[in-house]
């Protein structure tokens, strides 16, 4: 989830088990479980790879699920957030503004998700929670790539101040609107920002 091993990279069982001085047996079951949640691919007589989350794919499906799960789930909280509830979600944001200064991806990443976790979770949504925690660690596999793009990382802290602070008024068209926003347009400026880049190289370097 935090990017450290590249797409198509190959996790070796024996090399993990040597690591971490464990048997094969749990090695097993973890890649199984990294397996189910997305983050690697098993292919039969060739091994196990991290797998890769193509930007179309995001794009098409997984931020536009992500979207729906979120826009529910708000809406069920959006003019009745509790005290303790805005005070766990700043603190998260307070978190993202510190790791800006400070140049930290990982530790935005975490608060950005948990603020979001947070959120749903506060729906009492049992479907929209379960789901959201399935579709979890490729959102913070995302995160990872795409937080680095951010040309100033304090951004992603103002981002989530925004949300909020729309959740306080209750305003659910605003809310909804904020957040395609924040999920979607978001995302696709920073991955077309990418792409701009990859084009400008190639001019520059004919």
């Amino acid at each position: 989830m935090s990017g450290s091993l590249l797409p198509g990279q190959q996790l070796k069982q024996d090399m993990i088990s040597s690591d971490f001085n464990v048997s094969p047996a749990p090695v097993r079951e973890a890649l199984r479980q990294l397996e189910s949640d997305g983050l690697v691919e098993h292919f039969p007589n060739r091994g196990v790879f991290v797998a890769d989350i193509k930007e179309d794919e995001a794009l098409r499906l997984l931020l536009p699920i992500r979207l729906l799960l979120e826009s529910y789930a708000l809406q069920q909280i959006a003019g009745q957030v509790d005290e303790d509830l805005l005070a766990q979600l700043q603190i998260q944001i307070e978190i993202m503004q510190n790791a800006a200064d400070d140049g930290d991806v990982a530790r935005i990443n975490a608060a950005d998700a948990r603020f979001h976790e947070l959120a749903v979770e506060a729906s009492g949504s049992t479907h929209a929670i379960q789901l959201w925690h399935s579709i979890a660690p490729r959102i913070r596999l995302q995160f990872s790539r795409l937080t680095p793009r951010q040309a100033d990382l304090h951004h992603v802290a103002e981002e989530h101040e925004e949300l909020l602070a729309v959740l306080r008024t209750g305003d659910t068209v605003r809310l909804d609107a904020v957040l395609e926003e924040h999920i979607v347009g978001i995302s696709a400026r920073l991955m077309g920002q990418e792409a701009r880049s990859t084009e400008d190289d190639t001019i520059l370097s004919a």
